[in-house]
């Protein structure tokens, strides 16, 4: 039985709208960029590699949930994969470069996807 905090995460994560959602995992994965830098600034090598595991996961199911009809789709697809790609190197090679080059393109996408769904509420 779930307790009533884990109750409450689990309804209201269920009754977003894809765009509360989408802007969720953006912020999800800008806090896990977050903490892997700190993580790695105090040589925590063996954490920053799991929460960066954390966000190329995130990034991986924003890809497979990625419809390929559409160009757009295919782009996304190609700049969550780059993402994933210098997470790996930012772990490989110990260094936070890569996530200080990532991270200004992931806050800009998510505040694009916030503003996008701001514009679809209204129109509703």
């Amino acid at each position: 039985m779930l307790n009533p905090f884990e109750q409450y995460k689990k309804t209201s994560v269920n009754t977003m709208t894809k765009g509360e959602l989408l802007i969720l995992l953006f912020d999800e994965a800008i806090k896990k960029l977050n903490q892997s830098k700190i993580l790695m600034e105090h040589e925590d090598y063996e954490n920053a590699n799991e929460t960066l595991a954390k966000t190329r996961s995130i990034f991986n199911y924003l890809i497979v949930s990625l419809d390929d009809n559409y160009q757009l789709s295919r782009d996304l697809s190609e700049m969550y994969m780059f993402f994933n790609t210098e997470i790996i190197r930012a772990s490989s090679m110990k260094s936070t470069k890569y996530i200080d080059e990532i991270l200004p393109m992931v806050k800009e996408l998510r505040n694009t996807w916030a503003e996008a769904d701001k514009i679809a509420r209204k129109v509703k």
